[in-house]
């Protein structure tokens, strides 16, 4: 008897071309919605309908935008539960063409003895602008969960005409809650989140934004901006404070273009 457990796969390939749908392509626990609004861009609402990532899952996301604004959310938080054997992959390749493009998923939530590793590819032309948004957590601790021990691998790479302009690389093996506690790590903070900005479109609102306006004693915030582009990286002590402030951020630089998913 075969005695291997079921493992969930997704695959989404979708492309905008003068913001219309001209490719719409989705496949096993993957799914998409594009709910109708008034705002300045289309939305895109991605589902991963399996509940979760475990250990040998694969997903595998396609999005194409040509002379296009679109805002890409997830309806929910990605949660990477606990497995043994082979990581679970989620792979994303973005691809603008005189686009404009809000990456703003919802958090991804490690569970102790996660199994999962992400790589992000985006490229955009000169005439292009991005704002990704993307928050790890480090277990609920509202719900009293721990992430002690697991792997986690997040790689990701933006290409401007195809030169690398940024790179990020985290890899967690073995004993994460060391750096977790660890004061020149995370120092007993369970949420992290970067911003990236990259274009003319907001680069110039950054000027004056005052980040002391959106740290307490629960998140920490730094912005950094060379380059043509703008990083902004936060720590709170637990999702709740994080969210709050990014919220508020995020409403800074695109007004009312923030998904509604981010307000449910």
């Amino acid at each position: 008897m075969d005695s291997s457990i079921q493992k969930s796969f997704g695959e989404i390939d979708i492309e905008f071309n003068k913001n219309s749908l001209s490719k719409f392509y989705q496949k096993g626990a993957s799914k998409a919605l594009l709910p109708n609004n008034y705002r300045e861009y289309e939305e895109l609402v991605l589902i991963n309908t399996s509940g979760g990532i475990t250990s040998g899952d694969e997903y595998l996301y396609k999005l194409n935008l040509i002379d296009s604004r679109v805002s890409i959310s997830t309806q929910a938080a990605e949660k990477i539960y606990s497995g043994l054997g082979k990581c679970a992959n989620l792979n994303i390749d973005i691809n603008l063409v005189k686009s404009d493009v809000l990456w703003l998923p919802q958090e991804i939530i490690l569970f102790n003895n996660c199994n999962f590793a992400r790589r992000i590819n985006l490229n955009l032309d000169i005439f292009s602008n991005l704002v990704m948004c993307e928050t790890t957590i480090f277990g609920r601790t509202s719900m009293q969960e721990t992430v002690e021990r697991g792997y986690f691998s997040d790689l990701w790479k933006i290409n401007l005409d195809e030169k690398i302009i940024h790179a990020e690389a985290i890899n967690f093996s073995g004993d994460i809650k060391e750096a977790l506690t660890n004061k020149t790590n995370l120092n007993d903070k369970y949420a992290v989140n970067t911003i990236l900005i990259t274009g003319k479109e907001f680069i110039n609102k950054a000027e004056l934004l005052d980040i002391n306006k959106y740290e307490n004693k629960n998140v920490k915030i730094a912005i950094s901006q060379w380059d043509n582009k703008i990083l902004i990286r936060s720590i709170g002590k637990n999702s709740y404070y994080l969210k709050f402030a990014i919220i508020k951020i995020l409403t800074y630089f695109l007004g009312d273009n923030l998904p509604n998913v981010w307000n449910s």
